[in-house]
């Protein structure tokens, strides 16, 4: 299959070339679960015995949630100068393309345990961004052959305009 040459780009900033959603596991949907309910159990039998202490465990597991809700990617952005982590409302997390020094796939362990940033969600479709200065990112894009391809493009164009 020929590859054909990426259209020539604005110089301003701002300019989305790709976007893919998020993937997540089911074992990372499980351990979600899990963790929600070792603290909203406890709150429902603590009703019986101790609203005190049911009041603090469920306000225990509104934080659990809202913390997932924060952290964790919804998808990825690539713009004409950055790479953009959309987390939840409002938070998103930028890296310009100049600074990445290569995007490769990465082996499912790292979904786990890696020495970087870890916003991977999948083991499936995990890719490792090696930053030229900065710690390291894991991503999971869904699709990670094509995110692969528009990322290392868009960071191809971006180092050729410095």
């Amino acid at each position: 299959m020929k590859r054909s040459v990426p259209p020539r780009l604005p110089d301003g900033p701002g300019y989305l070339m790709y976007e893919e959603a998020a993937r997540y596991d089911r074992v990372q949907i499980i351990v979600f679960v899990l963790i929600i309910a070792a603290t909203l159990v406890p709150a429902v039998v603590l009703l019986f015995f101790d609203i005190a202490g049911a009041a603090t465990m469920f306000g225990v597991t509104v934080l659990d949630i809202l913390i997932f809700h924060l952290a964790f990617p919804r998808r990825y952005q690539i713009y004409n100068t950055k790479l953009k982590i959309v987390l939840g409302w409002p938070l998103s997390w930028e890296i310009r393309l100049t600074t990445i020094k290569e995007a490769r796939p990465a082996a499912g362990s790292t979904t786990w345990v890696y020495g970087g940033v870890r916003l991977a969600t999948s083991s499936a479709t995990a890719i490792e961004i090696v930053r030229r200065k900065g710690m390291g990112v894991i991503i999971s894009p869904s699709n990670r052959e094509t995110f692969l391809e528009q990322l290392n493009a868009a960071v191809k164009l971006a180092q050729r305009r410095i």
